[in-house]
């Protein structure tokens, strides 16, 4: 009997990866939300007018910039500068999409200032960026051998 040659799967798309990595990251940020507003007693956006939509639209804007920058990390040598780079999105992201969803809430353009003010130390904000910024380094990571 001859052997037949095995058949190797298709090499696999790297954008998989990405799409797993920040899917994890959103559950990480969304367990992570729960967790800290438990422990401290507080609400993720303090203000009650906001409605339930502000915070999901903040964590969908970190999401995407987080899938971006696990799609460009893979070229990299290092992943320190990706991670800040991520990080550091992230946290801006965060408190521009949250200052104008709630400014055009009130419709009172002080809240952009005043938001940001608010919510610049938030640990649920800082708390993301960093996830964002470890999300990356472990994307870059794993696609080292």
């Amino acid at each position: 009997m001859a052997d037949s040659p095995r058949q190797l799967p298709p090499p696999a798309d790297p954008r998989m990866l990405a799409v797993l990595v920040v899917v994890t990251y959103a559950a990480a940020v969304i367990a992570l939300w729960g967790f800290v507003s438990l422990a401290l007693d507080v609400n993720v956006v303090a203000q009650t007018d906001a409605g339930p939509l502000l915070g999901p639209a903040m964590v969908l804007a970190s999401v995407v910039v987080t899938f971006v920058a696990l799609l460009r990390v893979r070229r990299r040598r290092s992943p320190v500068v990706a991670g800040v780079l991520a990080a550091a999105s992230v946290y801006v992201v965060m408190l521009v999409v949250g200052a104008v969803g709630y400014t055009l809430i009130r419709a009172d353009a002080a809240w952009l200032v005043l938001f940001v003010g608010a919510y610049a130390l938030s640990p649920f904000v800082l708390g993301a960026a960093v996830l964002a910024g470890a999300a990356v380094v472990v994307m870059w990571a794993s696609t080292r051998r």
